[in-house]
């Protein structure tokens, strides 16, 4: 007997843009088992919306974590540091501190 398609891979067959839909999504404001992950199939509408700040929180750390690595790296580019050159010593060298 073969086996029927879950929920979730039949939403994603529908919906291409769903591909990257994530099986689990962590739930740590759901009481009483704040720590194993909510199968997306039996989340509600509030556990997505909870999920989306929190993927969103995490996505806007990430680009904070870029954007200094960037700036650090420009920083000691126009201090004339090289590849191998220490990159804080560089930038602060240019800062003259």
């Amino acid at each position: 007997m073969a086996k029927l398609p879950s929920l979730i891979a039949r939403l994603r067959r529908a919906f291409h843009s769903l591909d990257e839909l994530p099986d689990t999504i962590p739930a740590p404001w759901r009481e009483g088992n704040e720590i194993e992950p909510l199968p997306i199939e039996v989340a509600t509408i509030d556990d997505i919306a909870f999920a989306v700040v929190a993927a969103n929180a995490d996505v806007s750390a990430a680009i904070r974590r870029s954007s200094a690595l960037e700036r650090l790296h420009r920083l000691a580019r126009e201090a004339g540091a090289l590849g191998t050159d220490r990159a804080v010593d560089a930038a602060l060298k240019r800062e003259g501190r």
